[in-house]
């Protein structure tokens, strides 16, 4: 099982039977995991925007977590709208990123960018999020997407991001 088809088994598990989503090249192996599933309905959106908003929208009538995804870069700023909103409502949200592998990404180097579309979304979404991360050992993966739901669902509710490279989207996690 890689960390993709893990995540969308976690959300099925979890109670969650729609995903909002923008498609992008970052994002494919997780779409491919959600579209594999018959238990969790997969929307296409028009905007990014419209996919964490939407998700934003059923978190608020269900009570369950929200869930969208989009691609890396100006596809992840673009749905930031939904995931603030989040934060100030108090909306269990979760936001699903792609983003270039680990191995292209620039860290700290000073340099613009490395990787098409690369940015550092997780230092954009901490002052709106109550967790962002990006997960760069898949092996911890796991951990890292319980951890992420569970500071959603508690205490005073609200949106967390997974900035998730297109490696650790592909890479196996021994079968879990």
């Amino acid at each position: 099982m890689n960390c993709s088809e893990y995540l969308a088994d976690f959300l099925i598990k979890k109670g969650v039977t729609d995903v909002f989503g923008y498609a992008g090249g970052y994002i494919v192996p997780f779409m491919d995991a959600l579209h594999r599933r018959d238990e969790i309905r997969v929307h296409v959106c028009y905007h990014e925007q419209g996919c964490s908003f939407a998700a934003n929208g059923l978190a608020r009538i269900s009570g369950n977590i929200g869930v969208y995804f989009t691609t890396s870069g100006p596809g992840a700023v673009n749905a930031l709208g939904g995931l603030a909103d989040a934060w100030f409502d108090g909306i269990p949200l979760m936001g699903i990123c792609g983003n270039i592998p680990t191995n292209e990404q620039k860290g700290y180097s000073g340099i613009r960018q490395n990787g098409f579309q690369e940015m550092d979304i997780v230092s954009v979404a901490r002052p709106i999020t109550k967790y962002a991360v990006t997960p760069n050992d898949a092996s911890r993966f796991p951990e890292i997407v319980g951890r992420a739901y569970n500071i959603a669902m508690s205490g005073r509710k609200g949106g967390v991001l997974i900035d998730f490279p297109f490696n650790i989207q592909k890479a196996g996690i021994g079968g879990r």
